[in-house]
């Protein structure tokens, strides 16, 4: 009803991520209560992925993370036990108000993604300074993380080693650059839109991939790079980029506004067909609706060629 009313899609985010927010506190709370004892250490439930990034509109599979704060080498791994086990009761609570466990185990109930502080910033930092493929696909997901429960202040502790450590390397920007310019803008020679050609998906658009993700790699990278924190949504840190690189104003809202777009058609789209809105039917779509969202492409193509000159893309292998 509030797309119907066309209220602006950043005022429905904002009430979603609210609402997730709060069912995530509340199966924390929940599942806290069903363990034997009180937690051993302070620790800190993050979101991770596009609830940490505050863009989780339809229902979707869980992404999450888990911090506990440092214990004695000989504690550690009763203490990681505790929290996985508790991990595990929030991930089924979570599953069975509608979120889907996460196909990939991104969640705080696998023992990869449920460390101390100091066994994060470790992590945090092999990614940075050993970067991969590998790396850079973990990257895409957990430098999107926003506190949900828990104790703050390792969280805070994590992130200023992230971004004390990022100042140290060039290199970690080219591999996020290099995967944010892989997907060009979804339009063809002539104009026409790039759909997939095989298997169940053929003819259908994958507005994510194509469009959605290219803006969302691109603000992330451009956020770290300006040591920009506290700022998760795409379109927020793309006002925030506006807002100190006045150069670049124009661009960065664009990239801003056509973020929102898409967002808004994704949504309409899974609800229309009661799924995740990630392929759209170009055929159900007017010829006025199809002309908007081959706008949105044009700040992609520009966000894209900008990226390519600021981080000299052209020497990376």
């Amino acid at each position: 009803s509030y797309l119907e009313q066309n209220i602006p899609i950043s005022h429905i985010i904002k009430i979603i991520s609210k609402i997730n927010d709060a069912v995530n506190i509340r199966a924390i709370e929940l599942s806290i209560k069903k363990m034997h004892t009180k937690p051993p250490v302070s620790f800190s439930w993050l979101a991770i992925g596009s609830q940490g990034r505050k863009e989780q509109l339809l229902f979707t599979d869980q992404d999450n993370a888990l911090i506990f704060d440092n214990v004695d080498e000989n504690d550690y791994e009763k203490t990681q036990t505790y929290f996985l086990e508790l991990a595990r009761l929030v991930n089924k609570v979570l599953n069975k108000v509608g979120f889907e466990y996460c196909e990939a185990d991104m969640m705080a109930s696998n023992k990869a993604w449920c460390k101390s502080v100091t066994e994060w910033q470790d992590q945090f930092k092999d990614w940075i300074f050993n970067p991969d493929e590998k790396a850079i696909l973990l990257s895409s997901i957990f430098f999107d993380y926003t506190h949900i429960y828990g104790d703050k202040t390792l969280v805070d502790t994590l992130t200023n080693t992230i971004y004390e450590s990022i100042e140290n390397t060039d290199i970690f920007f080219k591999y996020l650059a290099k995967d944010a310019v892989k997907n060009p803008p979804p339009l063809g020679f002539f104009k026409q839109f790039l759909v997939d050609q095989n298997g169940d998906k053929k003819d259908l658009f994958n507005i994510k991939n194509k469009a959605l993700m290219p803006l969302i790699d691109a603000a992330r990278l451009l956020a770290l790079s300006k040591q920009i924190r506290d700022v998760n949504s795409t379109y927020e840190r793309f006002e925030k980029l506006a807002e100190i690189d006045p150069n670049s104003k124009e661009l960065f809202d664009s990239c801003s506004y056509a973020f929102k777009a898409l967002l808004k058609f994704r949504t309409k789209q899974g609800l229309l067909h009661d799924n995740s809105g990630k392929f759209i039917e170009l055929a159900s779509l007017t010829k006025e609706e199809k002309l908007k969202l081959k706008r949105c492409f044009k700040p992609i193509n520009e966000i894209q060629e900008s990226l390519k000159l600021r981080f000299n893309l052209k020497n990376v292998l």
